[in-house]
């Protein structure tokens, strides 16, 4: 029986909306559509949204195999029981509450859209056969990370003033988000606009962190690429990573810094304690063992630590000068309240904003961005800046530990596949790196973003169920048994 080809195997069409949707990643400045609520601005989103639509044409024209193999729609499918258990349980909430002039009907569909287009973008990216990953994938978040350093030699020397009107035009465009020295939703000044934004680097992301967030997911792509590039290729490719890690450390993103640290020690791990089963030894099973529960041990003491030290740590963030810092914890700590008040299936997906007023500490108001957001219907929606706070006040435990276990299992999944595909193939570098790290870099990144909205989160959903998809395939498939001797 012949296999059916995967949708991205049969089209160009879809091929080609894919690698452009890979390559408009870091664009997520640009003023988009605001019906499209979170990925409104993501240049991304069109090139995506077309791709998956033409996938699934493609596919249900060849009898719908792809949808009806699919292990990312599996797990939609588990997570959408978990967001409609959560409805039903808080539906009166939902239907009836309004904040500045929203519903909580209406966040709950625009969020409810996020996360099926996440999983759509997942479905896509599962449709990858290993054999195109170089190809497609690496070969295209490598371009935009080009396309990102390259806007880089505007920026860099345009902030000084070297470039005149013509930064500001550049800008204009690629940051349109940001040009508005009038708030349109109070009338005030814009002082992040008239005066400046972040001095970090942010190149044609919204803002610094933002870019860290993006140079995180991308970099194991760059550096896989890099690794397994034609030798003719091979100081074309190193130079990138070179000039991408610099960049990432020059920019000072936390987030970024953090990422790549966790990166780098992800490769070492699985090049050490999770390689080669043939070189197995009590010791290394062990350490196999103990480093997730040494870090889950750290993670629980260091909280611990801190906990009674809560009143001198806000003290002392009260008392420094950033602004953004006030904000995150004031609503965060809000976030924790509003878990503590509906621990199990939280209030709802997207209605985080809809309670978060009256779960605000007073000295919240010491942050100037925090009134708007409380207050104007224009303004900044409420955020959270922090994904696990917003699911356990939005989805309650079923939410928090499904995220967690979804990525925990998946990383730890690919890993044991990785041991014994390099003691197949001899292979000292594997394709489930990448996918590996993204993972870590989800479980990474959500303590400081909240948003469901970023490609890579599903793009390694996607291709991490690719490969478990494929490899059980190849397990399952019957084998020739030897004929026994006349």
């Amino acid at each position: 029986m012949t296999e059916v080809q995967p949708p991205l195997a049969r089209s160009s069409v879809v091929r080609c909306l894919f690698a452009a949707g890979l390559v408009a990643i870091p664009f997520d400045g640009v003023r988009g559509v605001a019906a499209l609520g979170e990925v409104g601005n993501e240049l991304s989103f069109p090139f995506f949204a077309s791709a998956i639509f033409a996938a699934l044409v493609v596919s249900v024209r060849n009898g719908g195999s792809a949808i009806s193999s699919s292990l990312v729609l599996r797990i939609a499918a588990a997570a959408l029981i978990i967001i409609l258990l959560s409805y039903l349980i808080n539906m009166g909430s939902i239907h009836g509450i309004v904040f500045r002039e929203r519903t909580g009907f209406n966040k709950f569909a625009t969020s409810l859209l996020v996360v099926l287009y996440g999983f759509g973008l997942a479905w896509l990216a599962e449709q990858v056969h290993e054999d195109r990953w170089v190809k497609l994938v690496a070969r295209f978040v490598c371009w935009s990370a080009v396309v990102a350093l390259l806007y880089l030699l505007i920026e860099i020397p345009g902030r000084a003033g070297l470039l005149g009107g013509v930064y500001d035009a550049v800008e204009s465009v690629v940051h349109s988000r940001q040009t508005d020295i009038i708030n349109p939703w109070s009338g005030g000044i814009n002082e992040k606009v008239l005066y400046g934004w972040d001095e970090r680097l942010r190149s044609v992301s919204f803002e610094p962190p933002a870019f860290g967030n993006y140079t995180g997911f991308a970099w194991p792509w760059v550096w896989y690429a890099a690794v397994k590039a034609r030798p003719e290729r091979k100081l074309r490719a190193w130079t990138l990573v070179t000039l991408f890690t610099v960049v990432i450390v020059a920019a000072a993103s936390r987030t970024a810094l953090m990422m790549l640290l966790v990166n780098v020690a992800g490769i070492v791990l699985l090049a050490s304690i999770y390689s080669n089963p043939r070189r197995d030894s009590e010791a290394l099973a062990a350490a196999r063992f103990l480093l997730p529960v040494t870090i889950l041990l750290c993670a629980a003491g260091a909280a611990v630590y801190l906990a009674p030290g809560y009143d001198d740590i806000v003290g002392r963030l009260l008392a420094g000068e950033s602004v953004s810092n006030i904000s995150r914890v004031a609503f965060q700590l809000a976030g924790v309240q509003i878990f503590a008040a509906h621990p199990v299936v939280g209030v709802g997906l997207g209605q985080f904003g809809f309670h978060v007023a009256s779960a605000l500490p007073d000295w919240a108001y010491r942050s100037p961005e925090v009134l708007p957001m409380v207050t104007y219907p224009a303004a900044p929606w409420p955020t959270v800046y922090s994904l696990y706070v917003r699911l356990a006040a939005e989805l309650g435990l079923l939410g928090l530990i499904g995220w967690v276990s979804l990525w925990v299992g998946l990383a730890l999944a690919l890993a044991a596949r990785a041991r014994r595909a390099r003691s197949a193939s001899g292979q000292t570098i594997t394709l489930h790196y990448p996918v590996i790290l993204n993972c870590l870099g989800v479980l990474l990144s959500g303590a400081a973003s909240d948003t469901f909205r970023t490609p890579m989160f599903w793009i390694a959903l996607g291709l991490g169920c690719s490969i478990l998809r494929q490899q059980r395939r190849v397990s399952a498939a019957p084998r020739a048994v030897p004929e026994a001797p006349a």
